[in-house]
């Protein structure tokens, strides 16, 4: 186990005992407006030779600017209404998967794994784009040996989240190595002294303990 004093590689449930807090599961549905159907008016009756005729003809009326006017109104406010509604819903989803991760923090420090994994994971469903979720989960992975997955997690956030995130180019690193894949573990270990270069003294102090520890 690494205790490294970072911002973005030791999170709080490496050293501090917080509380764990009740895990709602149930979210409220996101309720999509369904759309209005518009039939068009078609004509039955067939015309004769000579075009309009008094079963075909019919007179259309132009829309006044007052009707145009209090149909966009109507749809600004259903649009105002709809995202109201999403970032309520956004909100209750962080909620939600912040629970599942304190979850999975107390689990980790318990060395409980597996369950981190799978309390992980449950968060991830919650929230998709958030990158400490796949990291932590990536770390677990490692402890369990299971270097390929945790390779697969540090990926999705460096190619989907963010392509310089500190956290997964080290713990990608240290898949590699555990690996005994060389080529990949240099390319890492470039990219993360590329992105990250006013801090190569924390970096290099990881890499010391990463290889003490292998």
């Amino acid at each position: 186990m690494y205790s490294l004093q970072h911002p973005q590689i030791d999170e709080s449930f490496l050293q501090l005992n917080s509380k764990v807090e009740e895990v709602t599961t149930l979210l409220r549905s996101m309720i999509k407006p369904s759309e209005e159907e518009v039939e068009a008016a078609t004509l039955k009756k067939e015309t004769t030779a000579g075009g309009v005729t008094d079963d075909n003809f019919m007179v259309t009326k132009r829309p006044s600017d007052t009707s145009i006017n209090n149909d966009r109104f109507t749809f600004m406010r259903q649009v105002e209404v709809d995202q109201d509604e999403r970032s309520k819903a956004r909100l209750e989803r962080e909620r939600v998967a912040q629970n599942f991760r304190k979850l999975g923090n107390a689990n980790y420090r318990q060395e409980k794994y597996e369950n981190a994994i799978a309390m992980y994971s449950e968060a991830i469903e919650n929230i998709k784009d958030s990158p400490v979720l796949y990291i932590n989960r990536a770390l677990c992975f490692i402890k369990l040996g299971n270097f390929k997955r945790a390779i697969i997690d540090c990926d999705f956030v460096l190619n989907k989240l963010d392509e310089k995130n500190l956290r997964s180019w080290l713990y990608r690193a240290m898949a590699y190595k555990s690996l005994n894949d060389e080529a990949n573990y240099e390319n890492c270990i470039k990219y993360v002294r590329k992105y990250h270069s006013k801090q190569m003294e924390f970096i290099d102090t990881f890499i010391e303990k990463m290889k003490a520890a292998l």
